[in-house]
C-alpha cells in the first residue's frame, strides 16, 4: 500500500488528537461538577435558563442553560468555592455559594421566585455534612484546614489518611528502603498495595514499589479525597481504594507561607534500651524548611503557584549485638579460632560492654556497640 503525505499526515494527527483525549479524560478525576434542576414556584421545571458559575478565589465564569428538562450541568470545575447564579426574565434572580471539593459531584437545585415578590434566594455558605446522593462512592474528604492544624511527625500529608473512616495502618508493607506502599495504609480491608495514588488527575505511583511515587510538600496540598468503596468508572487499577490528591493553585490574591520545622537529640527523650544498657542517646538533628507563594500575574486571568521543600537529616544509631570472648573462643576447636582469627575482629569503633557468665564457666559472651549514620529519629 502506497501511503501518501497528505495519508500520514492524518494519522499523526489521529493518533494525537487520540492520546490527547485520553490524557484530557483521565485527568478529571481531580476536578468536580455542579448539576441541578432549575423549577418555578409551583414546582415546574424551567427549561432555557441562564446558569453561570464563578469561581470565588479567580473570578473565572462559566455558563450553561437548561436543557428542556430544566436540568443543568457544568464539569472539570478545580477545587474551590463557586458562586451559582441562576436568572431568567420574570424570576429574581437566584444565588448560592458551594464548595466544591476534589472529584466531587455536587447537586444546586433552583426553585425561582416571580419577580417583584421580594423574595430572592441567596445562600452565602453551606454548613455541615453533605450526604452523596449522586453516586454509590464512599469517600472522604481532608481538607485544607486538617492539612494544615493536624500534627504529623514528618509533615508527610500521606500521614493524614488514616482520619479517614475505612483506613487502617499497614505497618507491614513497607519497601526495602522503609517507604510505605499504597501510602501506607489498608483501604477497604485491602492490602496497601492496592491503593491507587493520583495527584492532580495524574498517576502518583511509584509501579514497581507500589510507593508513593513523587513526595508532595504539604503546603502545597490543598485537600485530597480517600475513596475507599464504589468509586466510580473514572477511577480505575485499584482493588483497595484511591488516594486523591488536589495541590493548591493561585488566586486573585496574593497568599504563601514560610516554614522551618526542627527536630533535634537534645530535646527528645533516649530508649528504654539504650538507657538499660547505659548507651547515651544517639545525635540527631533534622530541619525541614521550604516556602510557598501563588497569586495573580493578570487579574481573573492567568495565575502561579509555587512550593519547594527541602529536607536535611544529620544522626547516628547505636547497634548493639552480642560477641564470643577471647576465653570462650580459646576452648574451641583449632578451626574455630583460625576462623574467628582471620575474620572476626572487632571494628576500632566498637565499645565494649560486660561480660556474660553462668555457673562458674569462663565468660562465653559479651555485648559489644557501635555507631552507624541513621536517621535515628524517623
Amino acid at each position: 500500500m502506497n501511503w501518501g503525505r497528505n495519508s500520514a499526515g492524518t494519522v499523526i494527527a489521529v493518533l494525537f488528537l487520540l492520546v490527547l483525549t485520553t490524557t484530557f479524560a483521565y485527568s478529571q478525576t481531580e476536578t468536580g461538577q455542579i448539576t441541578g434542576t432549575v423549577a418555578d414556584p409551583s414546582g415546574a421545571v424551567v427549561p432555557g435558563v441562564t446558569v453561570t458559575i464563578t469561581n470565588v478565589g479567580k473570578g473565572f465564569t462559566r455558563t450553561t442553560t437548561t436543557s428542556s428538562s430544566g436540568v443543568y450541568r457544568i464539569t472539570n470545575l478545580e477545587p474551590g468555592a463557586y458562586e451559582v447564579t441562576v436568572a431568567q426574565p420574570g424570576f429574581d434572580a437566584f444565588k448560592q455559594r458551594v464548595q466544591v471539593t476534589v472529584g466531587s459531584r455536587n447537586t444546586v437545585d433552583a426553585r425561582l421566585a416571580v419577580k417583584g415578590q421580594g423574595t430572592t434566594v441567596e445562600v452565602v455558605a453551606e454548613g455541615g455534612a453533605q450526604v452523596n446522593t449522586t453516586d454509590q462512592s464512599i469517600s472522604q474528604v481532608v481538607n485544607s484546614t486538617q492539612i494544615t492544624q493536624l500534627p504529623t511527625l514528618t509533615r508527610d500529608p500521606y500521614d493524614l489518611v488514616q482520619i479517614a473512616g475505612n483506613a487502617a495502618p499497614d505497618p507491614t508493607q513497607f519497601t526495602t528502603t522503609g517507604t510505605p506502599r499504597g501510602g501506607g495504609f489498608n483501604l477497604n480491608g485491602q492490602r496497601a498495595a492496592s491503593n491507587n495514588i493520583l495527584l492532580d488527575g495524574g498517576e502518583n505511583r511509584d509501579e514497581f514499589t507500589a510507593a508513593v511515587g513523587m513526595p508532595v510538600p504539604l503546603d502545597s496540598v490543598q485537600e485530597f479525597r480517600v475513596l475507599s468503596n464504589g468509586f466510580t468508572a473514572e477511577y480505575g487499577r485499584a482493588s483497595g481504594g484511591v488516594i486523591n490528591v488536589a495541590t493548591k493553585s493561585g488566586t486573585n490574591g496574593f497568599h504563601g507561607s514560610a516554614y522551618e520545622f526542627n527536630r533535634i537529640s537534645a530535646l527528645a527523650a533516649n530508649s528504654y534500651q539504650n538507657n538499660a544498657t547505659g548507651v547515651t542517646i544517639p545525635r540527631f538533628t533534622r530541619n525541614q524548611f521550604g516556602y510557598s507563594i501563588g497569586g495573580p500575574i493578570i487579574k481573573d486571568k492567568l495565575f502561579f503557584f509555587n512550593s519547594i521543600e527541602w529536607t536535611r537529616v544529620r544522626g547516628n544509631d547505636t547497634t548493639q549485638g552480642v560477641v564470643p570472648t577471647p576465653a570462650f573462643l580459646a576452648t574451641t576447636s583449632a578451626n574455630t579460632q583460625a576462623f574467628f582469627n582471620s575474620l572476626g575482629h572487632l571494628k576500632p569503633d566498637v565499645t565494649l560492654g560486660p561480660t556474660f557468665a553462668a555457673g562458674g564457666f569462663p565468660a562465653a559472651f559479651q555485648r559489644v556497640s557501635y555507631n552507624t549514620a541513621a536517621d535515628s529519629g524517623g
